[in-house]
C-alpha cells in the first residue's frame, strides 16, 4: 500500500508517517522545508518537494498512490494574516482534493479539527453533529471550518474523502501553545494559567495518528470522525497528573477580566512564550467555552480507543523536563 502524505514535517503529521510505515505502508511525504526532513527520510519516507498553495507540485507524487493523507495545515493562534490562513487551510485543501480527484486516489483521509464544531456550554459533551455558532474565535478556527465545509461539497461530488476530528493533541515535541503550556508546566513556571476551568478533550498525538489509520481502514465515505480524547477542564487535569507528575502547587487560575486587563501588554506576553502578539485575545476567545467533545463515533465504528491524562501527561511532562 502507497501512500501521500502532507503536513508530515509537523507534529501530527509526523506520526502518522510514523504509524503508516509501521503498518507496512510505503510512504511518500510531500515537503516544502527540506531541513525538516531528517525524521521522515531515517523512517524510510520517500520525501518529495512541494507545497499544498502550488497546485502542479501534487499531481505527480500522488499519480500511484492508493491513500492521500492530508494533514497540512497552518495552526497558529494569535495571528493576523488572514490571506497566508485561506491559502494554507482552505485552497491548500481544495488543491490537494482536486488533485486527488484527477489522479484517481481511491481513498482521502482529511485531517479537520473540533475547532470547526466551537465552543459549547460546559457541562455538554456534544458529537459530530454539533453545528458551529458562526462566531469564530480565531482565523485557523475561521478557516480550518471553511475547509470543513469545501471537503463536504468534494463528498458531494462523489470524491472518497473520510474526515477526522482531532481534540486538544498533546504529546512530547509539541511547539504550539499547548506544548509550551506543558513545557513551562513541567520546569515549574506555570505560576498562573488562564481560564482553569475550561474544559479541553486532551488527547495525546500518538492515539490521534493511530486514529487516521483506522480511519482510514474502517472509516465510511463522507463520515466524519471526532478523535478527541480525556474530557476534563484544565484545572481537573492538573489535580489528578499532580501524583504522579509531582508539581502539587496548581498554578494560580487567572481569570477573563484579569485577561483583559493584560491585553495592552500581550505583545510582551507573546515574546515570552514565544507565540504572536495576539496570543492572548485568541486564547481568551477560544477558551471562553468548553472544547470537550465525544469520540464514542470512533470508538464505535473503528475501534479506537485513547489513554487517559494519567497515562498520557505524566510521560509528556518527563519529556519536556529532559528537552527543553
Amino acid at each position: 500500500m502507497r501512500a501521500f502524505v502532507t503536513g508530515a514535517t509537523g507534529f501530527i503529521g509526523g506520526h502518522v508517517a510514523r504509524r503508516l510505515v509501521e503498518s507496512g505502508w510505503q510512504v511518500t511525504a510531500l515537503a516544502r522545508s527540506p531541513e525538516r526532513t531528517g525524521a521522515l527520510k531515517s523512517l524510510g519516507v520517500t520525501v518529495v518537494p512541494g507545497d499544498v498553495t502550488e497546485p502542479q507540485s501534487l499531481p505527480g507524487p500522488m499519480a500511484r498512490a492508493d491513500a492521500v493523507f492530508h494533514l497540512a495545515a497552518w495552526y497558529q493562534l494569535g495571528v493576523s494574516d488572514r490571506t497566508k490562513m485561506y491559502q494554507t487551510n482552505v485552497k491548500g485543501t481544495e488543491n490537494v482534493l482536486n488533485a486527488a480527484a484527477e489522479s484517481g486516489v481511491p481513498k482521502i483521509v482529511y485531517c479537520s479539527s473540533v475547532a470547526v464544531l466551537g465552543t459549547h456550554a460546559a457541562g455538554e459533551i456534544p458529537d459530530e453533529t454539533y453545528k458551529h455558532s458562526g462566531r469564530f474565535s480565531n482565523l485557523y478556527e475561521e478557516t480550518k471550518w471553511q475547509a470543513h465545509e469545501r471537503v463536504r461539497e468534494f463528498v458531494a461530488e462523489g470524491l472518497p474523502v473520510i474526515s477526522v476530528m482531532p481534540g486538544a493533541v498533546y504529546g512530547p515535541g509539541d511547539t504550539s501553545i499547548l506544548g509550551v503550556l506543558m513545557r513551562y508546566y513541567a520546569k515549574g513556571w506555570l505560576l498562573a494559567c488562564p481560564f482553569m476551568d475550561a474544559g479541553v478533550s486532551w488527547v495525546r498525538v500518538e492515539d490521534v495518528a493511530d486514529g487516521f489509520v483506522l480511519a482510514h481502514d474502517k472509516g465510511r465515505i463522507g463520515e466524519d470522525y471526532i478523535l478527541a480524547g480525556d474530557n476534563a477542564t484544565i484545572r481537573e487535569m492538573l489535580t489528578r497528573v499532580a501524583p504522579l507528575t509531582g508539581v502539587r502547587v496548581p498554578p494560580v487560575s487567572v481569570g477573563p477580566r484579569l485577561m483583559r486587563l493584560s491585553l495592552p501588554i500581550a505583545p510582551l506576553v507573546g515574546r515570552i512564550l514565544k507565540q504572536p502578539s495576539g496570543i492572548v485575545r485568541d486564547g481568551m476567545e477560544s477558551l471562553s467555552g468548553s472544547i470537550e467533545f465525544s469520540s464514542d463515533k470512533a470508538r464505535r465504528e473503528l475501534g479506537y480507543t485513547f489513554r487517559s491524562v494519567e497515562e498520557g501527561v505524566p510521560e509528556t511532562v518527563e519529556w519536556y523536563r529532559e528537552n527543553s
